[in-house]
């Protein structure tokens, strides 16, 4: 339910309410929030549009193109994240820039993972984003964006919408979705950047195996006891604390069985207390908090680049002056990151879930963190819900992140019939170019700059040859 729009901007702007009810204007003192962005170069695009959906933390921001360069835009994009803002992405105004109407919304759990419970309901959120766009005059095609955790939550959405509630509802998911997301409206295609393969595989692939006690630690706020010979920030394992590590092939497969020991124990502690929920025998009748330490900056790629360091067969990457290679396997230039320091810490290491945020958001099944994970028992799960897709994907990888193997499998299984990928040069996560991606020793010297514009310039032509 939509419940109201607040313009930001002059009468001159394409400001018009579209058949809603307008909320009052903001305040002045609360203005710096709405405005968002900064003026650009390229045109002279309308002043943003903050809409206010429902619940009263999903919110979105619309942007138009120039009317004057992109008089009849017929596409909305929409762009949405599990928790992130997405208001004042770098996606809004360079889509917009390119004469494409785009939606980016804050869902209801924005900014607290802990609000994810359960997380299938951001679906109810991109549903009303989609039909927000669909109501705009023009508009006849929406193409959902999703980077980043936007990957399992616009393919999930997407999957339920093409199969229906059958799909997230089956028997073997850790976590059931509502019934409310019936007869979901069909989005017409999808991108999406960097992509992960859900938030269940990338908190398993973060978690420290070397904690052994969380039964402990969930009853009685127990400090973590940990195992050294599965401790990857000890030299004796591989670790080098002043660049890249090199584990061992024995210590990377026990480390990795460990991680999904260490996940599955973490399940059945939430499974069984869901189970004294439901039961009525639990001290609270509907979540409890669910605290995990050492659960993040554990990961072995960031601390040892071999480790998924490429795609394993030749794709397209865009080089830094425009032009596409797609003769050879793909590597990627990251530079190592994550410390003990991380790991240990309360803020970059511990992760403050309930069981219901944890069991839909950050659990899935699995004997092998690299390559024996059940996809499929987890709803947020990119792998198993693009298998389920029919409509065209786009799907992108940055070169100077670590995501590069994960992507590619992610087209591997992708079902749609119209599918691509490409990798971009020297882009980080967030597109920009990744000025630490450099050969030990030598400064920045400008080799990757055009990731920005390369990236946006391949997703407009991708969408305005098929729609």
């Amino acid at each position: 339910m939509i419940m109201g729009v607040i313009h930001v901007g002059g009468p001159s702007g394409p400001n018009r309410t579209r058949g809603k009810m307008p909320l009052p204007r903001l305040p002045l003192p609360l203005l710096p929030l709405i405005i968002l962005g900064a003026p650009t170069s390229r045109a002279e695009l309308p002043p943003p549009e903050y809409i206010q959906f429902s619940p009263a933390a999903t919110m979105g921001a619309i942007y138009f193109p120039d009317p004057e360069v992109h008089s009849k835009p017929h596409i909305a994009v929409v762009n949405m994240h599990r928790t992130e803002n997405r208001l004042a992405h770098i996606s809004m105004r360079e889509m917009a820039n390119r004469g494409f109407v785009i939606l980016g919304m804050n869902p209801r759990c924005q900014n607290n993972e802990a609000k994810c419970a359960p997380w299938e309901n951001n679906a109810l959120d991109v549903k009303q984003g989609i039909e927000y766009v669909r109501n705009i005059p023009g508009i006849d095609t929406v193409i959902l964006m999703g980077g980043s955790g936007g990957g399992p939550t616009m393919s999930f959405y997407q999957a339920v919408a093409e199969n229906g509630i059958e799909f997230c509802q089956q028997e073997h998911k850790l976590t059931k979705c509502p019934d409310g997301l019936a007869d979901l409206p069909l989005a017409d295609g999808i991108v999406f950047r960097d992509a992960h393969l859900g938030n269940g595989a990338n908190a398993l692939r973060s978690l420290s195996p070397a904690v052994t006690n969380d039964a402990d630690i969930m009853a009685s706020n127990a400090e973590p006891k940990l195992d050294s010979s599965l401790d990857p920030f000890k030299s004796e394992n591989g670790f080098n604390p002043n660049g890249a590590s090199n584990y061992g092939a024995a210590f990377k497969e026990k480390y990795f069985r460990a991680q999904s020991a260490r996940m599955n124990r973490l399940i059945d502690i939430a499974l069984e207390r869901m189970k004294d929920i439901e039961n009525g025998t639990y001290r609270y009748p509907d979540d409890d908090a669910f605290i995990i330490p050492r659960s993040d900056n554990a990961r072995l790629m960031r601390l040892d680049p071999s480790i998924d360091h490429s795609t394993i067969r030749p794709r397209k990457m865009i080089r830094n002056d425009g032009t596409i290679d797609d003769c050879c396997i793909v590597e990627s230039v990251r530079p190592v990151s994550s410390s003990p320091e991380e790991n240990a810490s309360f803020g970059d290491g511990t992760r403050m879930l309930t069981l219901r945020s944890f069991l839909s958001t950050r659990a899935i099944r699995s004997t092998q963190a690299m390559t024996e994970i059940d996809w499929c028992s987890s709803n947020n799960s990119t792998v198993c819900n693009v298998q389920h897709i029919s409509v065209p994907v786009l799907i992108t990888a940055m070169g100077g992140h670590y995501f590069l193997r994960n992507t590619e499998i992610t087209y591997e299984l992708a079902a749609s019939k119209d599918k691509d990928f490409v990798v971009i040069e020297g882009a980080v996560h967030g597109i920009t170019p990744c000025t630490k991606c450099m050969p030990s020793g030598e400064e920045y010297d400008g080799r990757y700059d055009n990731s920005v514009t390369n990236y946006f310039d391949y997703v407009a032509n991708w969408i305005n040859e098929r729609f």
